[in-house]
């Protein structure tokens, strides 16, 4: 008879397996992953992405403003300028001017001379190229033909003259330096309900370019000081080369 491996006896093989599952047993399982913690990652990744996301926005919005903050090209003309953000004109409506070919800038009186009594002391100037109906003398032998032979004297050493009734200047009265005008001649309106700041306008060239102001009627007496202070600015403007 052959004998039988220990093995291989059924009370041998029960205790082998029974110290099999045993040991089984006695191994630590893996732990299970949590959701709370999964669900703390995803939160964490989101902010994160979302506080990258805003930075760029606001890297980007801020380098293509950067430009905007400094002085900026304009032509007008022949001429090329360099206008500061903070001479930037306004329209009417509120939006910044973007007349093709043409400048509008907005002054502060106490920037072009003395101060004045009035609590509103700005300019509005509107720079375009040159036109020969801006010339002085072309623009005085317009108004003359409208003019009443009624003259007056006003503060600053100029006369006041006023307009015939059913002339395209009816409601004006025209401002002129003595002798001749050609220092300073300006449109003026009899009556002030206009709703403007700036009532008053006269246009003059300088240096290749034709500038129209409109003005207080408060500072007219002290027109020379004005059309000084605004020749300088312009000067400073302008880009040479």
């Amino acid at each position: 008879m052959t004998a039988s491996l220990p093995y291989h006896r059924p009370g041998h093989q029960a205790a082998h397996i029974t110290s099999m599952v045993r040991m089984r047993l006695q191994q630590q399982a893996a732990p299970l992953p949590r959701a709370d913690g999964a669900l703390l990652k995803a939160m964490l990744l989101i902010l994160t992405a979302g506080v990258l996301a805003t930075a760029l926005a606001v890297y980007l919005t801020h380098r293509r403003e950067d430009p905007t903050t400094g002085p900026q090209p304009a032509r007008v003309g022949d001429v090329a300028l360099m206008i500061p953000k903070d001479l930037t004109g306004i329209d009417d409506d509120g939006d910044t001017s973007r007349l093709v070919g043409m400048v509008r800038l907005r002054l502060d009186w106490p920037s072009l001379g003395p101060a004045v009594p009035e609590n509103r002391k700005r300019l509005l100037v509107t720079l375009s190229p040159p036109d020969r109906v801006n010339e002085p003398a072309r623009q005085l032998a317009t108004y003359a033909r409208f003019l009443t032979p009624t003259v007056w004297s006003n503060p600053g050493g100029l006369v006041v003259r006023g307009f015939r009734k059913g002339s395209p200047f009816e409601n004006d009265e025209f401002y002129v330096s003595v002798p001749d005008g050609k220092g300073f001649a300006a449109r003026c309106p009899v009556e002030t309900g206009s709703g403007l700041d700036e009532p008053c306008r006269i246009t003059f060239q300088h240096r290749g370019m034709d500038v129209n102001i409109r003005f207080p009627r408060a500072i007219i007496a002290d027109w020379a000081v004005m059309l000084g202070g605004v020749r300088r600015t312009l000067d400073g403007l302008i880009r040479q080369g």
